[in-house]
């Protein structure tokens, strides 16, 4: 009996032994993890940020680490330091993790080999918060994809993980210096897959953000523009790298006061825009392209979109120059290159309205069934170099009757803002274009029909010059005023019946007239008033009627 007690005795102290041991090393483990990890932030990091965590548990033998809580947050005091030796990095990041997970790490390669290698890391609910530098530092970009990596493994030779998963992640970006939003995202979920990080992979261009592929989805963007007039809504983001295509499903510029208020808001006149787009696919993105913070792609498809401008005439008008502000020449002035082949708007709506303050009614020119294809969009200088023009081809019904063709052609880089115009516009009555002429010109149309409108014209950002036909005949007008009293619009009996006098009714026939058109710009206005105020002049000119 004393034997065997002696043997359960041994078995016992043998099993205590085991026990306290295995205890030991879990905690001789756990602290030096979590000093480790501390550590090795701060030294790759130069101080800049500092991590705290509770609930860490690394199980060895499953390769498995779990840890809660995870805050990342950066050093204001070394930021500042940083940015005084001229060292500062483009941006921040501040996290809160609730759950982090990563399995299949192989703690030998990290100890002997400086790598870290694991099968998957997932994270959910994170608050990303991403602090953008102000400084703009010249002479070479900022933070290069080598930067980056270099950056990343800090002490370490290579990082490798099979996958890493985020979801139901928030994200909010605002400036470093200030406490305002820039913008946010909600419920952001990605999947990184093949991960490597290493001197090699940040050159890679066959890798996106260091991974062979990225599925990513996010509910929504929104954030105000500067002057807080606009908000931009940006709704069911998503990303596949397995075409390198960005999909969203809808896009709006909303402006945040109604037409009225937003006039009265400005000592001048402005234009209020009202844009909307769905169903938005950027195609054949250049994962490159993101390295080097440009936008390439083979296409830009938006199935449905509208655009409305309004604009209030009675308001004093804003005599700023808008010299060297033709789209083109906007384009050029894009703070990142950029180049797609083609951008294509398969279904559309386009409406300006506008508030004649002399007639005190609202006009409304129309364009339904607007398909339009713009190509050659770049303000990249190698492919401005072997092709300089941007070519749009427009297709649509005005106010919905008559059939409109038009193709602008846009010299890139040009300095005057070279351009020229060939468009059609087909047979309408012209009783018809009463909505226009009404509210717009004080002038309603009797009777007539217009057959065809051609014109084409050239024109730099001062003037331009080109040749109309109008093919009309029957043509009978009468000129109105606004009654104060009532607010209606009335015949003016005398000036009419003189109008109609030298209006020359018809032009049609075997040799109709085609008027030379010459007009110089008002450089307070826009691109578009310098074609309309063109053909405008030309069908005057055409009709006998030149003031």
């Amino acid at each position: 009996m004393l034997r065997l007690r002696s043997k359960k005795g041994y078995l016992l102290l043998t099993i205590g032994i085991i026990v306290i041991g295995v205890l030991g090393w879990q905690i001789y483990k756990y602290r030096m993890v979590s000093r480790k990890v501390g550590e090795a932030l701060l030294n790759k990091t130069e101080g800049l940020y500092s991590i705290h965590y509770e609930g860490l548990s690394f199980d060895e033998v499953g390769g498995v680490l779990h840890a809660k809580n995870i805050q990342v947050v950066p050093d204001t005091a070394v930021y500042r330091q940083l940015a005084m030796e001229g060292r500062e990095p483009p941006m921040l990041l501040r996290l809160t993790i609730p759950a982090l997970e990563i399995t299949g790490v192989k703690t030998p390669k990290a100890l002997l080999a400086k790598q870290v290698e694991g099968s998957k890391v997932e994270i959910a609910g994170a608050t990303i918060e991403v602090l953008m530098s102000d400084r703009k530092k010249e002479g070479k970009r900022l933070h290069s994809s080598s930067d980056i990596s270099r950056e990343m493994l800090g002490k370490l030779l290579k990082i490798k993980m099979d996958s890493v998963k985020v979801t139901h992640a928030d994200v909010r970006v605002s400036h470093v210096n200030g406490k305002e939003v820039l913008f946010s995202s909600n419920n952001v979920s990605f999947v990184f897959s093949d991960v490597l990080v290493d001197s090699t992979s940040g050159g890679d261009s066959s890798r996106i953000l260091f991974a062979r592929g990225l599925e990513m989805a996010c509910d929504e963007i929104a954030f105000p523009t500067k002057n807080k007039k606009y908000r931009l809504h940006v709704s069911g983001v998503r990303f596949s790298s397995r075409n390198d295509a960005l999909h969203f499903h809808q896009v709006k510029i909303i402006p945040q006061l109604p037409e009225d208020a937003f006039a009265h808001s400005f000592p001048v006149q402005k234009d209020r825009y009202n844009f909307s787009f769905e169903d938005v696919r950027l195609v054949h993105v250049s994962r490159q392209g993101l390295w080097d913070k440009e936008i390439m792609a083979d296409s830009l498809v938006i199935s449905k979109s509208a655009f409305r401008i309004y604009r209030d005439l009675s308001r004093p008008p804003d005599t700023t120059s808008k010299v060297g502000k033709y789209p083109q020449q906007l384009l050029m002035r894009l703070p990142i290159p950029i180049r797609i082949k083609a951008a294509v708007f398969t279904h559309s709506f386009i409406e300006y309205k506008e508030r004649n303050g002399k007639s005190d009614s609202v006009g409304k020119l129309q364009f339904y069934d607007v398909s339009a294809t713009l190509k050659n969009i770049s303000n990249r200088k190698e492919d401005i170099a072997l092709d300089d023009k941007c070519v749009l081809a427009f297709k649509a019904r005005l106010l919905n009757m008559a059939p409109v063709d038009a193709r602008v052609v846009m010299v890139l880089g040009d300095r005057r803002g070279r351009f020229s115009i060939d468009g059609n516009i087909g047979g309408i009555d012209a009783v018809a274009l009463n909505p226009l002429t009404r509210p717009m010109g004080l002038a309603r149309m009797e009777n007539g029909r217009i057959h065809q409108l051609h014109f084409n014209f050239a024109g730099t950002d001062s003037s331009s010059d080109g040749k109309l036909l109008l093919l009309y005949d029957d043509l009978k007008i009468s000129l109105l005023k606004k009654d104060e009293a009532e607010g209606r619009l009335d015949k003016k009996g005398l000036a009419s019946l003189f109008a109609n006098l030298i209006l020359k009714n018809s032009n049609k026939g075997e040799h109709p007239r085609v008027e030379e058109v010459h007009f110089d710009r008002v450089l307070y206005k826009s691109f578009f008033n310098l074609i309309w105020k063109s053909i405008f002049t030309g069908v005057k000119q055409t009709v006998g009627m030149k003031k």
